[in-house]
Formats: structure tokens, sequence, C-alpha cells
């Protein structure tokens, strides 16, 4: 009975572990698909126009909007390519790291 009881421990215990960790790891943005989703016309590049028209959904205010884009968008081309994309998510950890 004893060693019962502490198999099934274990293994509740092993669920929950196995669990929490997928869901941390669920968490995590993936920027290929952030990406993917502002590229509307799948040319591989972002233009302010596809920034704006995805963000625009969350009611985020376009002044606000251009600027992230234009902090984006690293060679001020017009458009951000999926190098530059994740460049600025890499930078926008670090600066949430910082302040925690």
């Amino acid at each position: 009975m004893r060693i019962t009881t502490l198999k099934l421990g274990t293994l509740a215990l092993a669920l929950f572990a196995f669990t929490s960790v997928e869901a941390q790891e669920k968490k995590k943005p993936d920027p290929e698909k952030m990406f993917k989703r502002f590229d509307t016309n799948n040319d591989g590049a972002v233009t302010l126009e596809e920034f704006t028209s995805a963000k625009r959904k969350n009611e985020v205010p376009a002044d606000k909007l251009e600027k992230n884009f234009k902090r984006m968008d690293a060679d001020s081309d017009g458009s951000v390519t999926f190098e530059e994309f994740k460049a600025a998510q890499e930078k926008g950890k670090g600066k949430k790291k910082k302040q925690d």
C-alpha cells in the first residue's frame, strides 16, 4: 500500500512538473509566427501599413505604432525584414529584464 501511494505521488509530481514546463514553453512568443501575421502579402517584409493594420485590431494608438515601427526598421528603408523584427524583439526582451 505504501509503495503504491509513493508511486502515485511520484507520478503525480512528474506530471505536474512536465505540465508546468510545457506551459512555460507555450508562453514564449514565436517571432517567426508573429512576423508572418504582420506580413500580410507574404513578401518577406512588413510595411508600416501592414504593421498598423494588424495592430489596430488591438486599438493601439497610431503614433505609438509608427514609433515602434521606426524603432524596428533598422535600415530606415520603410519595411521591416524578419531579421530586423527578431533583433527588435531581442532588444525588447533585454529592456524588460533590466526593468525587473
